[in-house]
């Protein structure tokens, strides 16, 4: 892989500016076992590199399968034809040069392609065994192994060669219930509203070890029956009180009014024709309230173990610790090379192609709300009138990540201090700044927690992107619950 990355840069052009070259092999292996045995099992496989050149101040790009000399030159001459046919517009800045030399690979105990596919079929199986005992209302049950691994060669006309190899393993169970009139869900470890296929669940940077350690089969009566409990269970009321949320449910909620917004090229417009915009526009920086007082949130890929962690990006900068919310007040974004550059700062280290055949964009690493001094029973314990919610069902946010209303698998009312009633389709919503203004309690470090999540979307043509959400349980006043 290094030699390929090597021989494309000796083929280009004198009139190329910058260039870089990124090898990828990809090995993806899929485990799935639902309600009647076997669902899918699959491993794939791809290899192949792809070329990024400036000329004249422009971008041009090409990937390919082929690594033999001809598809080589090929992908070499698409991408440097790209760059001469732009005419005009802005010319790419990309800041300090990047010139690391170095090889890292994320550590882990078992190595998860070579474990039996036995093993892994007989636990998923198992924990699906013990979700039906709920009963026969269950209609669908789903237990899941991903595994991926990334081993990337980067290389650049500045100098730098770094090769990565990055594992990642996650599992999960989805249980869903049906009585004929009515639907009901309940995941584990976590829910992810648009998931692909398997890729459910709670992922990390590691190996085998981390399936084990998930309990899927000790949770999944627990899953099963709550299923089964939320049809019978009471709507979700319409009012205005105070909402308590899990680490599980706050993770899509930061995703979606913090990550998204504070990715530096969305704020420079690129995704206006396509996602949209975003609140946090670069005259705001250092004076637009995002929340309250005790709301802080970083970007971290450096975390072990977390799904969004590695050495360096895709451009060859290294992995760190980006502030974006300081006591409430929105100060930084994620970036890459070219974005940084244009905002006048350097690279915070964002950026992430999925796979050898995409760009590089603005990616979320690992995003982590700071965690606060309190917990989540004395957040129970302290309110008179409120919902606790769990678990991400629905997300609905509006192109400027403002609006918004996110729905829970589960809920339980809070009377006096205590839980109370199960209840089911709950959902919440408010417009961002608002609403995190009237967070007035978080959980504290005993509680935080790194959910990874293997399903980010952004771009077009469509990226995937794993990322991790550090969070903890929080409590906010005056949230309109319920769909009216």
């Amino acid at each position: 892989m290094k030699d390929t990355a090597e021989t494309v840069l000796g083929l280009l052009p004198r009139d190329v500016a910058y260039a870089d070259v990124r090898v990828v092999e990809r090995t993806h292996e899929l485990v799935l076992v639902e309600h009647g045995g076997p669902g899918d099992v699959m491993r794939e496989n791809s290899l192949g590199v792809g070329v990024r050149v400036v000329i004249g101040g422009q971008w041009g790009f090409a990937a390919t399968h082929r690594l033999d000399l001809k598809g080589l030159t090929a992908a070499v001459s698409e991408a440097v034809a790209q760059a001469r046919a732009v005419d005009g517009g802005a010319k790419i800045a990309l800041g300090q040069p990047v010139t690391t030399r170095a090889r890292w690979s994320s550590p882990m105990a078992v190595d998860p392609f070579t474990v039996p596919l036995s093993g892994k079929l007989d636990l998923l199986a198992a924990a699906v065994a013990e979700a039906r005992t709920a009963g026969p209302l269950l209609r669908q049950i789903e237990a899941s192994m991903d595994f991926f691994r990334d081993d990337k060669v980067f290389a650049n006309t500045e100098g730098a060669l770094i090769e990565q190899t990055i594992t990642e393993s996650g599992a999960g169970l989805m249980a869903v219930a049906s009585d004929g009139d009515d639907v009901q869900r309940r995941s584990f470890p976590q829910a992810v509203p648009r998931s692909i296929r398997g890729q459910r669940g709670q992922f990390a940077t590691a190996g085998y070890e981390h399936i084990p350690a998930l309990r899927l089969v000790e949770e999944a009566a627990r899953v099963g029956a709550e299923a089964v409990a939320l049809l019978s269970a009471p709507q979700c009321p319409d009012q205005n009180s105070t909402l308590v949320v899990t680490g599980a449910q706050l993770a899509m909620l930061l995703h979606e009014c913090a990550g998204h917004p504070m990715e530096a090229d969305r704020a420079l417009g690129s995704e206006v024709s396509l996602a949209g915009g975003t609140y946090a526009s670069p005259e705001r920086r250092g004076t637009f309230r995002f929340g309250s007082p005790i709301v802080s949130v970083h970007a971290d890929a450096t975390i072990p173990g977390a799904l969004g962690s590695y050495a360096y990006d895709d451009e060859g900068v290294a992995a760190q610790r980006t502030e974006l919310v300081k006591d409430g007040v929105f100060t930084g974004y994620l970036s890459g090379r070219e974005s940084a550059a244009t905002l006048g700062q350097e690279s915070s280290g964002a950026a992430r192609a999925d796979g050898w055949q995409r760009i590089p964009l603005v990616r979320m690493t690992n995003l982590c709300l700071e965690p606060g001094d309190s917990s989540l029973a004395e957040m129970i314990d302290g309110t008179k009138r409120g919902v606790l919610m769990d678990m991400t069902k629905s997300v609905s946010i509006d192109d400027q990540r403002l609006s918004f209303r996110l729905g829970a698998e589960a809920g339980w009312e809070i009377r006096d201090g205590k839980l109370g009633r199960l209840l089911k389709n709950c959902t919440y919503s408010g417009v961002t700044p608002r609403f995190w203004a009237d967070c007035d309690a978080l959980g504290n470090r005993d509680e935080f927690q790194v959910h990874g999540i293997p399903s980010c979307n952004k771009g077009e043509p469509l990226q995937v992107a794993h990322i991790g959400h550090g969070t903890v349980p929080a409590r906010f006043r005056s949230v309109q619950i319920g769909t009216r």
